[in-house]
């Protein structure tokens, strides 16, 4: 149950900069009166605004705020549920929205809607619309029970009995239907898209394996003749490279010989110039008997000395050219031989090297072989990559299968919980059940207003009344006066139905002007000492112009009026 403590405002429509704190739980009864305008029915407007950020008479959030003040705009709640004190702050220019619980600010989401849905789901546990059916009637924008659509009935007789809940576990499962149906429309396309693909991999499977072998063994005959004469090629280029071997081998000096045959040209060369020189100083001591430098005679035994002198020296050197001509000659014979040699090796060496070319443009064959074959090999292989491809098609697809089988299970279940949290399935059973309940305390209030008829409200709530001689009435066919007393019947009756399921059960209850519109004297009277007997069970204000003639009938009297523009309680 929520009990309602106090209510302040400031700011707010009328009211002026100062704090207006009415204690909601002081009094079992309460009159609030006053002047047109003079503030009365801004006490319900705080109410709803601070619980649900909406006015009860429908002004719009903009004009909430006093029009002369225009700023520091707040209205406060306090109430208590369970061990729980909460207590709500609204405020407009500057804008604020918190909720305390036992003192302490409940963490702020970044969207006000969200915290406004934690107030009403997890907190008051109760709609606007209940809220209003229960705790407000107001002659002016009060909507009765019987004049809101089936709908709205519905959600109010629902958020009652607290089985809302499975409306909202009715949205989940529709909502959980409707994924499966994705889900099931997204595996059906796999499916398909598994077949179709393990179709085209079949076909492909089915192209390879026709493929003959016979272009491998011609490839592979191809290599063995190629290799085949890479070895005879190979033989015979071995034999001629031993060849080169051999004789270069013959001719270990070929590099040695040039040098010494150039040595001895040179010793010739120098021989011929000491003989050369030898002959020139011979010829000169026969011409001569004078020495030209001195013009002193030369004499003949010094003469004749150096004469025998130098004759000895050349024939010495001319037995030394006899011997080096003698070496030369055998050199050059050897160098010819050389020369000839290398000739032979050199024809070998081309001959080796045509050999190589052809074994190096076999090999490029054998490969060129060997990268076709390799190919047509490959072709063998993508055969089992295909098949294994194909089976994992194959299982992916009896997954799919699997899957939508346990989702066309799941799909199955979810319509069947459908039918059972649908209007006409468990709620209508437990509403079934209360039905003689509400209609029991209905007509018991009908008849303590001195209104005897017989109403009852089927499982549509859709109404039956029958009056007089037992004939069968609508609600709009009676009086303003007598359909107000069936509406408070029914504000009472949801109020009892409230505290019993302590569902959406509060102190507070509060009647704008019901009895200044069409409610007679002896409607007025018994619904007076129908208030009563509510004793501790609720907080009741009654808002009224007809102070005079009620005063008395209440603990409390609370008057309203306007000064200098602004209202204020008296």
């Amino acid at each position: 149950m929520i009990l309602f403590k106090t209510l302040s405002w400031r700011n707010f429509l009328s009211t002026g900069n100062y704090k207006t704190t009415l204690d909601l739980t002081r009094h079992e009864n309460t009159l609030v009166s006053g002047d047109n305008g003079a503030g009365k029915s801004t006490m319900l407007d705080a109410l709803t605004f601070s619980l649900f950020g909406k006015s009860f008479r429908g002004i719009n959030i903009p004009q909430l705020p006093n029009s002369i003040n225009e700023k520091n705009c707040e209205v406060e709640i306090e109430f208590v549920i369970g061990k729980d004190e909460y207590r709500v702050l609204r405020c407009l220019k500057p804008k604020r929205f918190e909720i305390y619980k036992n003192g302490d600010l409940l963490p702020q989401d970044s969207k006000s809607k969200d915290y406004q849905k934690i107030l009403e789901e997890q907190i008051l546990k109760m709609t606007y619309k209940s809220f209003c059916q229960v705790v407000i009637l107001g002659s002016s924008n009060y909507i009765p029970f019987m004049q809101l659509t089936a709908a709205d009935r519905r959600s109010v007789v629902e958020n009652l009995l607290d089985i809302d809940v499975f409306s909202v576990m009715n949205a989940l499962v529709k909502t959980r239907i409707n994924l499966v149906r994705e889900y099931i429309k997204d595996i059906d396309h796999k499916i398909e898209l598994t077949r179709s693909k393990t179709e085209e991999k079949k076909k492909l499977i089915d192209t390879l394996e026709k493929k003959s072998t016979d272009s491998v063994e011609k490839h592979n005959k191809e290599i063995e003749t190629s290799l085949s004469q890479i070895e005879e090629l190979t033989r015979e280029r071995d034999e001629l490279q031993k060849l080169i071997t051999e004789n270069l081998d013959s001719i270990e000096d070929r590099e040695s010989t040039p040098k010494d045959l150039l040595k001895m040209e040179s010793e010739q060369e120098q021989l011929k110039s000491k003989i050369k020189m030898i002959d020139s100083g011979l010829k000169f001591y026969d011409e001569n008997d004078t020495c030209p430098s001195c013009k002193q005679n030369i004499e003949v035994h010094h003469k004749n000395c150096i004469l025998k002198e130098k004759g000895e020296e050349k024939q010495k050197h001319v037995s030394q050219m006899n011997e080096l001509l003698t070496d030369i000659e055998q050199m050059e014979e050897r160098l010819s031989k050389i020369n000839y040699v290398l000739g032979d090796v050199r024809l070998l060496e081309k001959n080796v090297s045509e050999k190589q070319s052809r074994i190096g443009g076999l090999n490029q064959y054998i490969n060129k072989m060997k990268c076709e074959r390799d190919s047509l090999l490959t072709e063998g292989t993508e055969v089992s990559v295909a098949k294994e491809e194909f089976n994992t098609l194959i299982n992916e697809g009896n997954g799919y299968v699997e899957n939508r089988k346990n989702l066309i299970e799941d799909q199955h279940y979810y319509k069947i919980a459908t039918g059972i949290l649908k209007d006409s399935g468990i709620k209508a059973k437990i509403i079934k059940h209360y039905l003689p309940v509400m209609n029991k305390l209905i007509n018991r209030y009908l008849v303590e207003m001195d209104f005897f008829c017989q109403f009852n409200l089927d499982e549509n709530f859709n109404e039956t009344i029958k009056s007089r001689h037992r004939d069968e009435f609508t609600y709009h066919s009676f009086s303003e006066g007598e359909r107000l007393r069936i509406d408070l019947s029914l504000l009472l009756s949801w109020r009892e139905i409230a505290r019993l399921k302590n569902s959406v059960s509060c102190n507070l209850l509060i009647l704008d002007e019901v009895f200044d519109s069409s409610l007679d004297s002896v409607g007025t009277e018994e619904f007076l000492k129908l208030l009563v007997t509510f004793g501790t069970r609720a907080n009741i204000f009654v808002i009224s112009h007809k102070s005079d003639s009620m005063t008395d009938k209440f603990q409390n009297h609370i008057v309203f009026e306007k000064k200098n523009n602004f209202s204020r309680i008296k």
